[in-house]
């Protein structure tokens, strides 16, 4: 399980440095090495889902970016509250961002509507968390035509970060 981490830790500095390729091939063996030790339905194996999915993102590949952040979310609503801020600050809006990408700007907005419920419950409406997810919401209003309340989301993220 070390190795795991180590692994997982150094596929997330590689993705820092924006070498997601990298990023991608360490975190696939840390992935292996913990579903194998922890089981396929294991927090940490659901953490490493979200950080191999938005890898792949980086790369392109929104459909498996998709996929696995799919999974990682199934595992963390069974290990967490379906209102806890771990799903809700990664997962949420990292599988938003997915579907925006994949152009689903329905479901982007759906799951950026339920990231922003949690955070603001649990950080309050001023978080800068919040201001990350209105931002993004803010993004796929404009993209469905919506572009007043687009104006009013992004305005109130700016306000939340300018503090």
């Amino acid at each position: 399980p070390e190795v795991a981490k180590t692994l997982a830790n150094l596929g997330n500095a590689q993705g820092h440095l924006g070498n997601h390729s990298q990023q991608k091939d360490l975190l696939e063996r840390a992935l292996k090495i913990q579903e194998q030790h922890c089981g396929k339905e294991h927090p940490e194996v659901a953490k490493t889902l979200t950080n191999l999915g938005n890898a792949h993102g980086s790369l392109g590949n929104y459909g498996q970016e998709k996929s696995l952040l799919e999974r990682a979310l199934t595992i963390e609503e069974q290990h967490y509250r379906e209102e806890h801020p771990e799903v809700a600050a990664k997962t949420l809006t990292s599988l938003g961002n997915a579907h925006t990408h994949l152009g689903n700007y329905g479901q982007a907005k759906n799951l950026f509507e339920r990231a922003l419920r949690i955070l603001e419950q649990h950080y309050g409406k001023e978080h800068p968390k919040v201001a990350v997810t209105l931002s993004n919401l803010g993004d796929v209003h404009g993209r469905l035509g919506n572009h007043s309340l687009q104006k009013d989301l992004l305005e109130h993220a700016l306000k939340i970060q300018e503090q």
